[in-house]
């Protein structure tokens, strides 16, 4: 058989088997796949691969391998639904980063998420300032949950017709306990001034800092690694 004419009609067979075995697996967005969801989508994208161009492969092994790759999600899906305790083992629960204004930092380790992530997080959804955060949670699938404060809510302040000053611009000055002397310069100020600072806070070493802020009045938000973890929440 030519060449061309074997890798077109490999490709249009893995193309039905595709479509066939994602129907059977459900539909899903991005935001909703699991770790083993994209595992498997990665894996089975890899084996379609081989199935369209690798003619020393069997056409018919192929399948049969990405069969079981694409059902085994859907089982796995399955199971996350008619299980609390395989939803656990396969999705894991969701953990809490921050609680009434204070960064989680045990949280944080226990997720393998780094204080950068998190703000990096929480900026995408317009919070730049953690004390205006109640809880934020790191739901499974990677996403930040946010619950902020009732009076940091959107909109509170203008539905009521109350008048509020802008918030200053804010730098990060300490981050997993190291000091970002760029953004402390930046802001004139020294190290000097911020371990008085911090000593007049009640914190003696900048290594206990999981991050401190400074804004353009010279205001320095503080927050320790509290190394506190919310072990049972309504979150199973």
């Amino acid at each position: 058989m030519n060449i061309y004419l074997e890798i077109t009609l490999r490709t249009l067979f893995t193309i039905v088997i595709l479509l066939i075995l994602t129907k059977i697996d459900g539909a899903k967005q991005i935001s909703q796949l699991s770790f083993f969801d994209y595992v498997i989508g990665i894996t089975a994208g890899s084996v379609a691969a081989v199935m369209c161009v690798d003619q020393d492969v069997s056409i018919r092994a192929s399948a049969v391998s990405l069969a079981l790759f694409m059902l085994s999600g859907a089982l796995f899906s399955y199971l996350s639904q008619k299980s609390i305790f395989c939803r656990r083992i396969l999705e894991g629960n969701p953990i809490f980063v921050v609680a009434k204004g204070e960064i989680l930092y045990k949280g944080l380790k226990k997720a393998r998420f780094s204080v950068n992530d998190l703000m990096r997080e929480l900026r995408s959804q317009g919070y730049f300032d953690i004390t205006e955060i109640n809880y934020a949670i790191l739901e499974t699938n990677g996403n930040v949950s946010v619950m902020p404060k009732a009076l940091s809510r959107p909109a509170t302040n203008e539905d009521e017709g109350n008048t509020v000053e802008d918030d200053s611009v804010r730098a990060d000055v300490i981050i997993d306990g190291k000091i970002m002397h760029g953004n402390l310069k930046a802001f004139g100020k020294n190290v000097q001034w911020l371990t008085t600072t911090l000593q007049t806070q009640g914190i003696a070493h900048v290594k206990d800092v999981a991050l401190a802020s400074l804004d353009t009045d010279d205001n320095l938000s503080v927050f320790p690694k509290n190394n506190t973890a919310v072990n049972r929440t309504v979150f199973q």
